[in-house]
């Protein structure tokens, strides 16, 4: 059954190669509901470090199935099966090309971590050591979606990302959530809605910004702004959305931080 999961997956994420240039043509790529791209918390560590301009390191933290390794961002997407594909761009490059032409001083990199396949509690071990080796001053953490495939339990799952977020805090990084992708082409085949209630809550708690990818990649999919479903996708869908999620990322930090710098709104 698992097996049969990861090859529904895995088409879909090459369906994610392609792209819907109406959306492009139309100018509708990247919008999305402004309660789904602000950050509504704080991050203070990542404001810090840039008033400073001190070298600023972010962390992503995901689940992928690429081996387990840190390094650039431009290392490419994670696909199940397959090695990053030459020429293609993860969100992450997106973030850190913008955040370096923003805030030029100081130097912002943006490095990744893949842990093939794991779940938030599996990634518990790792993480202090991640932490220790990188010192971000913002993690941006992927978590949820091999939770959901295994129907992992909730409830395990919430203490999971709880002890995560104070792990990064106590190491001296802010946080920013991010729930798994909405493909229907998987929905059927797994529920995460419970989890990413379990991300909301653990956000909400953890004073935490959420960044509900579910959500958004499902406004696009209703609104027509790109096409998940399509069975002849065109070749640059996944560059397309990565540059999207990117981009609302990048809003999303910069909210946090200007929060920080200006105060609560």
């Amino acid at each position: 059954m698992k097996r049969w999961i990861w090859g529904v997956l895995f088409a879909s994420l090459i369906a994610l190669g392609g792209a819907s240039r109406a959306g492009a043509e139309t100018g509708k790529v990247c919008a999305a509901p402004s309660v789904l791209t602000r950050a509504g918390f704080a991050l203070p560590r990542l404001a810090r470090s840039l008033e400073r301009k001190e070298p600023t390191t972010i962390l992503v933290v995901n689940s992928a199935t690429l081996p387990k390794r840190a390094g650039s961002s431009k290392s490419g997407p994670a696909i199940p099966g397959k090695p990053p594909t030459a020429g293609r761009r993860s969100f992450p490059s997106y973030i850190e090309e913008t955040l370096r032409a923003r805030y030029p001083e100081g130097g912002i990199v943006v490095t990744t971590r893949h842990e093939p396949r794991a779940t938030a509690e599996t990634i518990l071990g790792a993480l202090p050591a991640v932490l220790e080796e990188t010192r971000p001053a913002l993690m941006i953490w992927q978590t949820g979606t091999y939770d959901a495939i295994l129907g992992a339990d909730t409830s395990a799952f919430s203490d999971a990302v709880d002890t995560g977020i104070g792990y990064a805090h106590r190491a001296g990084a802010d946080v920013i959530l991010v729930s798994p992708q909405y493909s229907p082409r998987t929905a059927f085949a797994f529920d995460a809605a419970a989890y990413n209630n379990a991300l909301r809550w653990a956000a909400r708690l953890g004073g935490v910004p959420l960044f509900d990818r579910y959500a958004i990649m499902r406004f696009w999919a209703d609104e027509g702004i790109f096409d998940f479903d399509t069975a002849r996708p065109s070749p640059s869908l996944f560059d397309d959305v990565h540059s999207c999620i990117g981009r609302l990322l990048v809003g999303m930090i910069v909210d946090g931080v200007d929060l920080r710098t200006l105060g609560s709104r």
